[in-house]
């Protein structure tokens, strides 16, 4: 309810009332079936939000990007809680620290589907533990390939 900086609401929700007193709207209005992934829409609006900020203010300049960062992870399938509550800190600095209403409302679609629709994220928690987004050995490819090598001396064990 009222676009992408608005509400998002789950289906139990649907009785509540378009006024000032309860939700306020624009007007805009966007319907999902249970074939979206809420994760998904959040994180598109998410990079929406990162790309509109004017870089005026840092927490919103930062804090976007940060967002689409962390949720680029989930995607990636490398989250862990310790993303989660790192999205729950951004979504609250956002809320108290920017310039603008863009800045301060940025984090709302992220907000309401952690809020509401969780599973969307848990399904994405690979290990309760952190698990860092920098994959070195990955970034060694190039010299890889360069040295021509690929045994497995050239090659990290991944951390299990």
């Amino acid at each position: 309810v009222g676009g992408p900086s608005g509400v998002c609401l789950a289906a139990h929700e649907f009785d509540r009332r378009i006024d000032f007193d309860d939700l306020a709207s624009t007007g805009a209005f966007t319907v999902f079936d249970r074939t979206r992934d809420l994760f998904e829409v959040a994180r598109g609006y998410a990079r929406f939000f990162a790309h509109e900020s004017c870089g005026f203010c840092t927490p919103c300049r930062v804090g976007t990007e940060l967002i689409v960062r962390r949720m680029d992870k989930l995607a990636a399938g490398f989250g862990s809680l310790f993303d989660e509550a790192e999205l729950h800190a951004l979504e609250q600095l956002l809320h108290g620290s920017t310039h603008c209403g863009l800045g301060a409302n940025a984090s709302n679609p992220l907000r309401d589907t952690l809020a509401r629709f969780r599973p969307a994220y848990e399904r994405r928690l690979v290990q309760p533990r952190f698990v860092p987004a920098f994959d070195l050995d990955a970034e060694l490819e190039p010299a890889r390939r360069v040295t021509g090598r690929d045994d497995p001396g050239a090659h990290l064990e991944r951390m299990a």
